[in-house]
């Protein structure tokens, strides 16, 4: 509960900030200043590695809490999610998928050739900072013009974009939880090239799950299979639902692994040792 509630107040402060950014934009100092320092692509871009360093560092350690506490994108997506959890008849239930590593490389791909040889319409559609700053263009379009001139378009066109890309967002959100966060976003996929590699993880406790499936349902990623006690750390964002929901006090965000099996299953194997002796 402890971290599910962390999580929401950084992601409500971020949020807050990207609004009046929006809204008031550069000259707004702190919030502009709160909303971008944060984010990957400006530190990308301009080399600034300390960004850069600190973010990979807490991918290492922590997972990807960026994507839950930080990224416009997710924070967005997750408000959606909750809203239509309240205000929807029909609940919105996740079950776990398969994950498509093959078409989040390729996007990831495609986005580092892209950047790398100045085909930046590709970075400035879809990673998730330049689609908040793009829907700002029309109303200050400072951040964005000189980039998208050197592209032959207005900052129209990158308002135009970025509307469309809200509005993607916001349909695959509702209907798909964070497939946007999992699959196509590329700051996602680099995250996600961690997986199991990460210091701290969410682990089941075989002990003590009842596979009552909770998790499973809250998982917006998508990324958790109550079957085989399975989460998929590289796509896990760290939401920290799953923790807030299960009654059993079977899921944990820990460094250890739990590499034993289920009770029930070394039972079986001990029921087999006995018969065998007999």
């Amino acid at each position: 509960m402890k971290l599910r509630g962390i999580r929401i107040f950084l992601a409500t402060l971020f949020l807050v900030a990207t609004m009046v950014y929006l809204i008031i934009g550069p000259k707004a100092y702190f919030a502009s200043s709160l909303a971008s320092a944060p984010q990957l692509m400006p530190s990308i871009v301009t080399t600034t590695i300390g960004t850069s360093l600190f973010w990979l560092i807490m991918t290492f350690v922590f997972g990807r809490v960026y994507c839950s506490a930080v990224c416009p994108v997710g924070i967005f997506s997750d408000l959606l999610i909750s809203l239509r959890k309240r205000s929807c008849k029909r609940p919105l239930i996740f079950s776990y998928k398969e994950p498509k590593m093959r078409l989040s490389t390729q996007i990831l791909i495609g986005f580092v050739v892209a950047l790398m040889i100045g085909i930046n319409s590709i970075p400035f559609a879809i990673e998730p900072w330049n689609i908040v700053r793009n829907l700002g263009a029309l109303h200050h379009p400072s951040p964005v013009e000189s980039t998208w001139l050197t592209l032959g378009v207005g900052v129209t066109c990158a308002f135009a974009i970025g509307l469309v890309m809200l509005l993607l967002i916001s349909v695959i959100a509702l209907l798909r939880g964070r497939k946007y966060c999992t699959e196509i976003c590329p700051i996602g996929a680099a995250m996600g090239l961690l997986e199991g590699r990460t210091i701290y993880h969410i682990e089941i406790d075989p002990d003590r799950c009842t596979s009552c499936g909770l998790c499973e349902d809250q998982c917006a990623a998508s990324c958790i299979k109550v079957a085989e006690r399975l989460v998929d750390d590289g796509r896990c964002v760290r939401c920290f639902d799953c923790l807030n929901v299960c009654k059993d006090d079977a899921i944990h965000f820990q460094i250890n692994r739990n590499r034993r099996p289920a009770t029930p299953l070394l039972q079986k194997r001990e029921k087999k040792l006995v018969d065998s002796a007999r």
